[in-house]
């Protein structure tokens, strides 16, 4: 007989509760709505950060590229007039320094969830978003985030991109976002060969 896992979870942050994360994750209220458009193989994966951006910031949401009516409702409401798309493309701006098409104003600040392949196909897949003002960061911090291996340079976890952006548009103290980074991290007891190498 097959045995089911029986393993018990937090109702609230949803991670098992022998690696909960509750007492690391404190509010971050921000002007603005976080959308993270995620691809399916992120919604399961263990050591994913968007679900710590949901935690921490109130008005952020999380949606998967399979929820078609979800999807239909963002792409309803992200205009380019009130939404930016937080990705790099051949006529993304940079966040840094001064903005020719100001986004402090904007509603919607849509940020892309899975490995820089997914996140391509998620971009090609929903036309909709190559229409709305996009944003890069022209220098990407280092990323803090080894639990989670990549062969592209300057890359951040969702978390990070989120917490940079606030940083560098509207001032925001992330380190709330960083705190829940970090005890993810410190819980996490996978094998060395998963981690990033610097």
């Amino acid at each position: 007989m097959p045995i089911h896992n029986t393993r018990p979870y937090c109702a609230i942050c949803h991670y098992p509760t022998s690696t909960c994360l509750c007492s690391a994750i404190d509010q971050v209220l921000v002007p603005v709505d976080i959308v993270i458009l995620q691809h399916p193989k992120e919604k399961d994966h263990a050591k994913n950060t968007a679900r710590l951006v949901a935690l921490c910031i109130p008005n952020a949401t999380i949606i998967s590229t399979t929820d078609e009516k979800a999807v239909n409702t963002l792409r309803e409401n992200c205009l380019p007039t009130n939404s930016a798309l937080i990705y790099p493309n051949d006529f993304s701006e940079p966040l840094e320094g001064g903005l020719a098409t100001p986004i402090q104003s904007l509603h919607n600040l849509v940020f892309i969830d899975g490995s820089w392949k997914q996140a391509y196909g998620v971009i090609q897949q929903n036309n909709w978003l190559k229409t709305l003002p996009s944003y890069h960061f022209k220098h990407a911090p280092q990323s803090n985030y080894a639990i989670r291996h990549t062969t592209i340079n300057n890359a951040l976890s969702t978390l990070e991109a989120v917490a940079c952006t606030l940083s560098n548009v509207f001032g925001t103290d992330v380190s709330a976002l960083y705190n829940a980074q970090n005890a993810l991290q410190q819980q996490w007891q996978g094998p060395l060969s998963h981690r990033r190498k610097y």
